[in-house]
């Protein structure tokens, strides 16, 4: 992401930085054989608590259902979410990421963040309807973007995640956003992710009314005052970084405002998209509009698995005419500029830190009388085989 590939490539390494990019062989070199080296993945947003699940949860549609049962998935799950987290993010070692965005519930993702994990943006989720639970929320939120540090947590980041606009009241969401602005934290929101949320904010019907009823939180007319996606994105846009998730039914005038907004992100889920049977995304719309796009997993309640590599592999088929360095840009450069560490890690670039991902090839470049073409790094026949964070094996 920081240049043309290069054949026979040699990355030095010091101090778990990288010190230079050159082109061997050399013999004094740790030869990985015939792979290819591309900066360490980043998942822009999962949810770990749910990494022990086998399956996604059903069923997809409508929307609500599938909230439905899942809530009642994490009300019959133990309160120590321990065992799942770490499950989730040993796959993400083991398929090549070395950033993600995690949404927390609670604290247990920052205590299993470590030097042989990924490294982390962990996101407090904030959710609150009712005006006598908004005191209670803005505490929760200001404990986690204001902790006594430990040394063992000097690198992880904290910010924010207002749930979404149908869990959410308005009031809140700007006392949150007025937080993150003090704490210059980032923040993560769920927007324009269903029909269903469309429909709620535009008439105030729907079967998210429904749902809220019966969960008892209902009020009338909690939710931004115009009923409009870009008022959430106007309120966003005041944060220092802002990610906008999912992102499924951004209209034209959504997309015209998060052009003119460099700090904000769309991330973009793939497979969980299409787990849920969406129209397409408008994330080639996006980009054309030089909006950043990042990519995420969500979570294993929609997915089957946590592998970025996975998601890039499922584009790389969908869409054959977006080109390699495009896909890889969205999983690794855009996903570390949208949690605020561009200038650390999401490039092979000098003095960056020594996060890699290799990937064995299937294949050797094709020789032609112009010189090499190299094959497809995305390929679906290729597969990570190591993960290296600041210099350090964390997957081989």
């Amino acid at each position: 992401m920081d240049g043309p590939p290069i054949e026979d490539g040699e990355i030095s390494i010091v101090n778990g930085c990288i010190a230079g990019l050159n082109s061997g062989p050399d013999a004094d070199a740790t030869d990985l054989g015939n792979v290819a080296i591309i900066p360490g993945l980043v998942n822009a947003h999962t949810h770990l608590e749910f990494s022990d699940l086998t399956e996604p949860l059903t069923p997809a549609s409508p929307f609500p259902s599938w909230v439905r049962s899942l809530m009642a998935q994490r009300q019959q799950r133990p309160s120590d979410r321990m065992e799942a987290i770490d499950a989730g993010l040993n796959e993400s070692v083991a398929t090549g990421c070395t950033l993600i965005g995690e949404i927390a519930t609670d604290e247990t993702s920052v205590t299993r963040l470590s030097s042989e994990t990924p490294r982390g943006v962990v996101f407090r989720e904030i959710l609150g309807i009712g005006e006598n639970v908004a005191a209670e929320r803005l505490k929760i939120a200001r404990r986690h973007l204001f902790p006594e540090r430990t040394a063992s947590e000097s690198d992880i980041l904290r910010g924010l995640s207002p749930h979404a606009p149908y869990s959410l009241s308005a009031d809140l969401f700007r006392q949150l956003v007025d937080l993150a602005v003090e704490a210059n934290a980032t923040v993560a929101m769920h927007l324009a992710e269903t029909q269903e949320e469309m429909e709620l904010l535009r008439s105030g019907t729907g079967l998210l009314v429904d749902m809220l009823k019966d969960f008892g939180v209902w009020r009338d007319r909690f939710w931004m005052p115009s009923g409009e996606i870009g008022e959430y994105l106007h309120e966003l846009s005041r944060v220092r970084r802002a990610l906008v998730v999912h992102g499924n039914y951004l209209s034209v005038d959504d997309i015209e405002l998060l052009a003119t907004q460099p700090q904000m992100t769309v991330v973009y889920c793939p497979r969980t998209h299409r787990f849920f049977g969406h129209p397409e995304h408008p994330w080639r719309r996006l980009i054309e509009r030089g909006v950043k796009v990042a990519l995420g997993t969500d979570s294993r309640a929609s997915n089957p698995d946590l592998s970025l590599w996975s998601e890039l592999q499922f584009l790389s088929r969908e869409f054959p005419d977006v080109s390699e360095d495009c896909l890889l840009r969205l999983a690794t450069l855009n996903g570390a500029d949208a949690l605020g560490l561009a200038d650390v890690t999401g490039s092979l670039t000098p003095g960056k830190s020594a996060d890699l991902t290799v990937v064995q090839m299937s294949g050797g470049p094709e020789h032609t009388s112009t010189g090499p073409t190299p094959l497809s790094v995305i390929s679906s026949e290729n597969h990570v085989v190591a993960t290296m964070r600041r210099g350090q094996w964390i997957h081989r």
